[in-house]
């Protein structure tokens, strides 16, 4: 390539920068004044003042400057970051009908990850696919997947009891091998199986992708146009690099099924049941039908395992730091189990407090820190300032989660905030789930058609994802089972003391987890170990 071909290259986009952010800029004539926020600079407006590292937490302290709505320019690109729970009721689920939509995320359209439909606006191929989703985990679906958890939860004790430094290693494959078996029928290794090594490839591109500022082609999209030499084209390149597994983890899992499918060998699988219900009303699997159970798959797949291994992380950290609250675990479920079996679906409304340890856990470790972005499709006012068509909004659930008003002393790890009766008399605290899986209703535009029992159907009168009942029964078993037969206590020293556990917090993706830490874990007794070993 010429030199004067590169130069060419660089004034035109130079051009094309400059055009697009002075097209942003204009105002219409509205002069309601914007949210709060940092001083913007000429061009590149807030970019500097964006946060690089822990992210929930810095963007919560600069909300102590600003508010609760804060307003930043990413070269002439509106970002509005909500950090309270109330103002993200008011902005995306009140408006849900303008702020539903997602924006637009260039990088997973060059990585080949649109088949992810979380990236999808309000279409006709969101709503298929959110509908397949639904009904595939809709709570009076989820009973079935129980014995696939109470069988790898079994598994993982056993595993537990010989490896207990392996804890977080053996959770990661728990919950993986969970996913693999509900949602394709498949029975993975128990060592380096390759499925869940390519989902856990596909959650790191989907990190790296999906953070606000780290890739310049996100604010200005027709970057992805200049070719891979480009100089600061590196996102090109990584592009090019990840779009093979991005389109493997969809199609690899989905292909081994259809192939038990056309051998006989077929089980309860989720894609196995849709494949199954499309033979039986159409007589084929229709392109469509198949374009659209590949993708619902391979997004509980590749979202089911990660986000609960991460809130075993927190959880194993919280036993550890807070064994007061193991210890009411514990006898709560000596007295309702006993030391005879080990906990069972069954038992779950006798267990208040361990129920009330798995919904801190995921209060005190946001595993989102902020949440799916959101798109303001038109101009819209909010309590007398003007929030932009086009505007990106980011809701910081790590700062809901810690919240002072709705969760006092938010940094400990307090169970008993959850309970009816609670020992300081504070009655029930806010449900995490009501901002951790997110917010919003899908709503349709008027160009879709379908009818008000298709939408109840979908499930778009729901804003919490669906999958939340399938996360929330593998957290449940695991977490009573864990209690029930082993202690998780801080590792000893050289010296026989035992050794604070105080890992920092990874909060600078879209997934947040502790940082590596080791702790202690041994059976309660002997006959806690004979029941490991005997379980089935």
């Amino acid at each position: 390539m010429s030199s004067s071909t590169a130069w060419t290259a660089a004034f035109a986009v130079i051009v094309i920068t400059a055009g697009t952010i002075l097209w942003r800029y204009r105002d219409g004539g509205n002069r309601l004044p914007l949210p709060p926020g940092p001083t913007r600079l000429p061009i590149i407006g807030n970019l500097l003042n964006l946060p690089r590292k822990q992210l929930g937490p810095a963007l919560r302290d600069m909300g102590k400057q600003y508010g609760d709505v804060m307003y930043f320019d990413l070269f002439g690109q509106p970002m509005i970051v909500l950090n309270s729970y109330d103002a993200a009721v008011d902005l995306l689920d009140t408006r849900s009908l303008n702020t539903s939509d997602r924006p637009r995320i260039v990088m997973a359209e060059l990585c080949g990850l649109m088949w992810q439909f979380g990236f999808l606006g309000y279409t006709q191929k969101w709503r298929q696919r959110r509908r397949v989703f639904h009904q595939t985990f809709q709570p009076s679906a989820i009973p079935k997947f129980r014995p696939i958890h109470v069988r790898e939860c079994h598994r993982y004790l056993r595993k537990l009891l010989d490896t207990p430094e392996r804890f977080l290693t053996l959770a990661r494959h728990e919950f993986g091998a969970t996913i693999m078996d509900a949602v394709y029928g498949i029975k993975v290794l128990d060592n380096d199986d390759p499925y869940l090594k390519m989902a856990e490839k596909d959650t790191e591109i989907f990190s790296e992708i999906f953070m606000p500022g780290r890739y310049l082609v996100e604010l200005l999209p027709f970057l992805k146009h200049v070719p891979a030499w480009f100089p600061g084209a590196k996102f090109k390149r990584d592009a090019a690099l990840w779009e093979p597994h991005a389109s493997s983890v969809r199609h690899v899992p989905y292909n081994a099924t259809l192939e038990a499918i056309a051998r006989g060998d077929t089980c309860g699988s989720m894609v196995a049941s849709l494949v199954d219900q499309a033979m039986q009303k159409e007589e084929r699997l229709s392109p469509s039908d198949d374009a659209c159970f590949r993708d619902a798959a391979g997004l509980a797949y590749v979202t089911g395992a990660d986000t609960t291994t991460h809130s075993m992380q927190a959880f194993f950290l919280a036993m550890v730091q807070y064994p007061e609250a193991q210890k009411k675990a514990q006898e709560e479920l000596d007295a309702v189990i006993g030391l005879d079996r080990l906990p069972e679906f069954t038992d779950r409304d006798s267990l208040p407090y361990v129920n009330a340890v798995v919904k801190e856990v995921t209060r005190w470790h946001t595993v989102v820190p902020l949440g799916l972005w959101h798109r303001a499709v038109n101009e819209d006012q909010w309590n007398g300032y003007r929030i932009p068509a086009g505007s990106i909004i980011m809701p910081n659930q790590w700062a809901m989660s810690r919240d002072p008003k709705a969760y006092p002393a938010p940094d400990r790890f307090l169970p008993e905030r959850f309970l009816e009766a609670s020992e300081d008399g504070t009655g029930t605290a806010r449900d995490p789930e009501k901002f951790q899986f997110g917010f919003g209703r899908r709503h349709v535009p008027s160009s879709v058609q379908c009818s008000r029992r298709d939408l109840v159907t979908d499930g778009l009168y729901h804003r919490i994802c669906p999958g939340r009942h399938f996360s929330n029964d593998a957290l449940f078993m695991t977490v009573a089972s864990l209690l029930h037969v082993f202690n998780i206590e801080a590792p000893l020293g050289e010296d026989g003391r035992p050794v604070p556990v105080a890992p920092a917090i990874a909060l600078d993706s879209f997934l947040s987890h502790p940082e590596p830490f080791q702790c202690k874990i041994t059976p309660r007794s002997d006959r806690a170990a004979a029941l490991i070993r005997s379980a089935s």
